[in-house]
C-alpha cells in the first residue's frame, strides 16, 4: 500500500534486535544508535568507535596516490628555487577552498602564487588557453589545477609547449587517457593505491599540502621547528566537502568533523564575517555549511565572479572581510531571486511533459550559474535525474543532477556521442552539446535512464532504518550519541525512523501552512514525555487520523530560549499494519 504523502512503499531491512542489542550492549551505545549504525554497516565496537570519535591519525597515506611523490618533488624544487606557482582553480564552493588552501600554504611558504579562477559565463568550467597564457604571462613556471584538470588534455599541452610544468589535482571522473601532466594526482585513477576514492577536490588539494609538509619536513625546511599545523585548514576542507555532496564517510567524514570543531573556534576572518552576516554564530552544524556559507560562497561564481569569495577565504583583515562577505550575502540574494524565476519555468516544462524518467529542460533565458541549484531542487520534488540547460547562440550548456540509485556520469558515458564535453561524477555533472542535437540527446538520455530505473526499480521507495517509540528519542543519552553521529551527507543520511505507539496531545497549523504534532508515548512510562512534529507545507492534513499512522521522522535539534530541544520532521505517514 502506498503512503499517504509521498505516495510510496516503505523499504526496510531492519537488523535483528538479538544483533542490536549486542552491539548496543559492547559499544556503550542506545539501541537506536545501535540500529542506525549496523544499517550504515559499522557492525563491530572498533567500527564504532572509529566512527564515533574519527580522529586526523586515521586519515589515508597521502603518498598512496598515484604520482604523489613526482608532484612533492617538483614542488619542493620549487621552493628551493623560489619559483611562481599559478593555482589554477573552479567556480564552485569546492573549487574556491581548494584554491585558497593551497594558495595559503604555498604563500606561507614563501612563494609567489598566483590564482585563476575562470569566469563561469564567459569561459566555462576547466582549464582554458586564456588562463594558462595568463599564469605564464605572469611569470608561472609551475601550474597547480584544483577541482579540475584530469580531462584537459590539450591545455596541459599548451602549458607544456609554453614552458609550464603542470601537476593535476582532481576528484572527477577520468577518461581513459590522462593528460600528459607532470603529476595527475586523483583518487579514482586505476592505478591509485590511496584507501578512499571519494574526496572532494579541496579534499585532494589538502592531502597534497600533507604530503609537501611532510617531504619539506624531513629535509629541515622549518629550522625554527615551527612546523605548519595543518589542521587550522581544515575548515576550508570541511566547506568543500559538505558543498560538493561527496559521501560524508571514510576520511571525508574525518576532516569534516575536525573542520567543524575549527569553523567553531573562528581563527579565520572571512569565515567568521561570513557566519555573522549569515547569522551562523552558534556551533556551526553541517546544515549551516550546507545552506548558508557555502551558498554565499558559491554566489560569487554564479552571479558575478569567484574571485570575491576567494578574496574573502584569504583576507586578514577584518573590515575587509565584513565587506566582502556582505557583497556574497547580497550577490546570494540577488541568486535566490533568478533561482525561484527558472525553477518555476522549469516545473511548468516538467508539468506539460507529464510522467518520465528523466527530463532536460532548456532555455535561452536562463543563467548557467544557477541551473544546477534548480536541478538539485527539481530532483528532490520529482526523484528523477534531471538536466537543465542555458541555450546562447548554438550551444546548450548546463548542470544535471541524480537522485540515489542512478549514477549520472555512468548514464551520462552512454549518450556521449550528443556531447561536446561532459564530465563531474555519479551525483552532480556538466555538459555541453549543440543546440541542434538536444532533441536526438534528449531521447536517448531517457531511453539510458529508463533502463538503469528499470533495473533498480525493486529498490526504489522510501528506506527507514528502524523503529522508534517517543521514549527511546526523549532519552538524553541518544542526544548524546546522535551528535557523535554527525555530520550526514551524501552516501551517509541522517536516520529516518518509523515511529508507532503514541498518541496526540495537539495538532494544529502554524506559520504558512504547516502542521506541528505534539506526541506522548501510549506507556504510562513516558506518557509525560512529549515530541514536536512538523510537516512543512503539509497544513491540510491536521485533521488526519494521526493517532492511527505510523510516521516516517526524522530527527533536528533546534536551539530555543537558551535550551537544546528535539524537534522531530516529518517525512511520510502510513496507516499502520491492521488499522
Amino acid at each position: 500500500m502506498k503512503s499517504l504523502i509521498l505516495e510510496q512503499r516503505w523499504l526496510s531491512d531492519f537488523p535483528d534486535a538479538q544483533t542490536v542489542e549486542d552491539l548496543a550492549r559492547r559499544s556503550s551505545v542506545p539501541s537506536l544508535v545501535a540500529s542506525f549504525l549496523l544499517q550504515r554497516g559499522i557492525r563491530t565496537p572498533d567500527q564504532v568507535a572509529r566512527h564515533l570519535s574519527p580522529t586526523l591519525s586515521s586519515l589515508s597515506d597521502p603518498w598512496m596516490l598515484s604520482d604523489m611523490d613526482r608532484a612533492v618533488s617538483r614542488l619542493v624544487s620549487a621552493v628551493e628555487r623560489g619559483e611562481r606557482i599559478g593555482v589554477f582553480g573552479d567556480y564552485d564552493a569546492d573549487g574556491v577552498t581548494a584554491t585558497a588552501l593551497t594558495m595559503q600554504f604555498l604563500q606561507e611558504l614563501g612563494l609567489g602564487a598566483l590564482p585563476y579562477i575562470p569566469d563561469r559565463e564567459q569561459e566555462g568550467y576547466g582549464l582554458n588557453v586564456e588562463g594558462i597564457r595568463t599564469l605564464v604571462r605572469q611569470g608561472c613556471t609551475l601550474i597547480v589545477t584544483v577541482d579540475c584538470g584530469v580531462t584537459n588534455h590539450e591545455e596541459v599541452a599548451l602549458a607544456g609547449s609554453l614552458g609550464a610544468d603542470v601537476i593535476v589535482t582532481d576528484h572527477h571522473e577520468p577518461s581513459d587517457t590522462l593528460p600528459a601532466a607532470l603529476a595527475v594526482i586523483n583518487p579514482k585513477r586505476a592505478d591509485s593505491r590511496f584507501a578512499f576514492r571519494e574526496l572532494s577536490g579541496v579534499g585532494v588539494a589538502f592531502n597534497l599540502v600533507r604530503a609537501l609538509r611532510s617531504r619539506l619536513h624531513e629535509l629541515g625546511h622549518w629550522r625554527d621547528g615551527r612546523v605548519p599545523n595543518l589542521k587550522v585548514y581544515l575548515d576550508l576542507v570541511a566547506i568543500g566537502t559538505i558543498a560538493d555532496v561527496v559521501p560524508m564517510l571514510g576520511d571525508n567524514r574525518i576532516m569534516t568533523r575536525a573542520g567543524m570543531e575549527v569553523l567553531d573556534h573562528g581563527c579565520r576572518p572571512g569565515l567568521e564575517a561570513l557566519k555573522s552576516v549569515c547569522g551562523a554564530n552558534s556551533a556551526i552544524t553541517a546544515f549551516d555549511v550546507g545552506f548558508r556559507l557555502a551558498p554565499r560562497i558559491n554566489a560569487a561564481g554564479r552571479m558575478a565572479h569567484a574571485t570575491d569569495a576567494l578574496r574573502l577565504l584569504l583576507s586578514r583583515d577584518r573590515d575587509e572581510a565584513l565587506g566582502l562577505a556582505r557583497t556574497l550575502h547580497q550577490l546570494n540574494q540577488s541568486r535566490q531571486n533568478e533561482e525561484a524565476r527558472i525553477l518555476a519555468e522549469a516545473r511548468e516544462m516538467v508539468f506539460a511533459l507529464g510522467a518520465r524518467s528523466s527530463y532536460v529542460l532548456a532555455s535561452r533565458s536562463w543563467r548557467k550559474g544557477v541551473v544546477g541549484i534548480v536541478a538539485s531542487r527539481l530532483v528532490e520534488e520529482c526523484s528523477r535525474p534531471v538536466l537543465l540547460l542555458a541555450v546562447d547562440g548554438e550551444k546548450a550548456q548546463g548542470s544535471g543532477r541524480s537522485p540515489e540509485g542512478l549514477n549520472l556520469h555512468e548514464t551520462l558515458t552512454a549518450c556521449s556521442r550528443y556531447l561536446t564535453a561532459f564530465g563531474g561524477h555519479k551525483a552532480a555533472a556538466g555538459i555541453s552539446l549543440p543546440f541542434g542535437a538536444l532533441r536526438d540527446f534528449s531521447a536517448a538520455f531517457e531511453q539510458a535512464v529508463t533502463v538503469r530505473l528499470a533495473a533498480a526499480a525493486s529498490d526504489h521507495g522510501l528506506r527507514v532504518d528502524f523503529f522508534a517509540s517517543v521514549e527511546e528519542l526523549t532519552d538524553p543519552l541518544f542526544h548524546h550519541h546522535y551528535d557523535l553521529l554527525e555530520p550526514f551527507g551524501a552516501g551517509y543520511p541522517a536516520p529516518l525512523f518509523s515511529l508507532r505507539d503514541f498518541t496526540v496531545s495537539r495538532a494544529r497549523v502554524v506559520g504558512q501552512n504547516h502542521l506541528k504534532l505534539t506526541l506522548a508515548g501510549s506507556s504510562v512510562s513516558d506518557s509525560r514525555r512529549d515530541l514536536d512534529v512538523v510537516a512543512w507545507g503539509l497544513g491540510d492534513k491536521v485533521g488526519l487520523a494521526w493517532a492511527d499512522l505510523e510516521l516516517a521522522c526524522m530527527p533536528c535539534f533546534n536551539m530555543w530560549g537558551g535550551r537544546r530541544r528535539l524537534e522531530l520532521r516529518l517525512k511520510d505517514a502510513r496507516y499502520r499494519s491492521g488499522s
